[in-house]
């Protein structure tokens, strides 16, 4: 068990300096003073303007025009974020794709990538040199200098070890005890974070959707898989073992399908793309790709309203837990189903109702994700946090 971090005068030093550079990140289209700082913080303007002047020497924050205060005292000069102060690549490893993105430091994705896997087993060697391949090809395309990526963030399935970037476990890829990390390191020759991609996605969306960053969300992804993150206010919920959210195996009938963990009734054995496909496939529906089953439901056919119904309500039962377990202000639900299939969710929603008290559906805001490719930018995220602590961190420390 590890021992909590002392908050000696060179953490504090730290954190103040992250608040600082938070603060003009948060501000960076408006653009903030000193004076403006002073009074969010509550903090002295010497020690503002020392901070203020330590993050321009790191090259990170540089002074935009001048703001009139009126006809008394002095202009205030405002600050801004250099674009390209830090630029980090996010990698997103999944079963069917590898993205890879390039992030600058106002937030925006400047350049992206997919790969496209093949269904065979694949060893974690062989998934780095193409995800590498496939970063020297997109810096080439984009005209980014390979050296002057920072760091490299990679969001994979499975259970992380986000401290030593260590898959203890990812059963698409049939991979236990990979260090992924130290592979990629040695690769692509650069800083590399690792972590979980329902996380890496929960930290990308709140990056994307500055009103919920600071709040308590809970992050549902239906897809190839299913999986979940959650956060209070703005800090990840990690668990001993960084497996919090992962509800793939909640049961949702005990004497329901059998899934490869060796129970019944998990919720991956009903509401992932190939369960769904099984699911139709064993009622005899000619049934292959999981689209057919929406095109089918669009179309009124009697079998898929059905189907989907059943489906909506297990769901619906889910939702209802992840309520009853977290209890967050906001539940996204996103992944390549509801984003391609959004109906499922408004389903879903409406029968969620009927299953909870109302006092706590009220409270709740339930909100549908229609960006792609989170886990990918939240990776990238986290790389560019990773680098700009291991900064300040070396600094304090010199």
């Amino acid at each position: 068990m590890k021992k909590r971090t002392v908050q000696n005068q060179s953490n504090i030093k730290m954190n103040n300096c992250k608040l600082v550079l938070n603060i003009i990140r948060d501000n960076q289209d408006a653009l903030i003073s000193r004076a403006d700082i002073v009074k969010i913080t509550k903090m002295s303007p010497t020690s503002i303007t020392r901070i203020a002047d330590q993050l321009m020497e790191f090259g990170l924050v540089q002074q935009a025009e001048s703001v009139v205060n009126g006809s008394v005292g002095r202009n205030g000069i405002r600050l801004k974020v250099i674009d390209d102060a830090i630029l980090t690549a996010g990698i997103s490893i999944d079963s069917d794709y590898i993205n890879i993105c390039i992030l600058n430091f106002r937030d925006l994705i400047t350049a992206g990538k997919q790969i496209k896997l093949r269904k065979r087993p694949y060893q974690p060697e062989e998934i780095v040199k193409i995800a590498h391949a496939a970063f020297v090809e997109l810096c080439l395309e984009s005209g980014y200098e390979i050296k002057k990526i920072m760091a490299v963030g990679i969001s994979c399935i499975g259970n992380v070890d986000y401290e030593t970037g260590t898959i203890y476990f990812a059963p698409q890829f049939q991979w236990e005890n990979v260090e992924i990390g130290r592979l990629a390191e040695e690769l692509f020759d650069q800083p590399v974070f690792v972590d979980n991609d329902m996380k890496a996605s929960l930290v990308g969306l709140a990056h994307r959707h500055r009103d919920i960053k600071h709040e308590d969300v809970t992050y549902l992804s239906i897809g190839t898989g299913v999986g979940s993150a959650v956060m209070y206010g703005g800090a990840l919920v990690r668990g001993s073992n960084n497996a919090a959210g992962e509800v793939g195996h909640v049961i949702l009938e005990s004497s329901g399908r059998h899934c490869d963990c060796g129970q019944t009734g998990c919720v991956q054995t009903y509401l992932t793309k190939n369960s769904l496909i099984e699911q139709c496939q064993e009622e005899g529906h000619l049934i292959t790709e999981v689209e057919q089953i929406y095109d089918s439901f669009r179309a009124r056919e009697e079998w898929a309203v059905s189907f989907v119904d059943r489906q909506a309500r297990h769901l619906a039962m889910l939702l209802r837990n992840l309520v009853y377990m977290y209890n967050t202000r906001y539940i996204l639900v996103g992944g390549a189903i509801i984003s391609d299939f959004p109906e499922f969710f408004h389903l879903a929603s409406e029968k969620m109702r009927e299953l909870m008290h109302e006092n706590l559906f009220a409270g709740l805001t339930l909100e549908l994700v229609k960006e792609k490719n989170n886990s990918t930018t939240g990776a990238a995220f986290m790389a560019q946090e990773y680098y700009i602590e291991s900064l300040l961190f070396e600094e304090e420390q010199n």
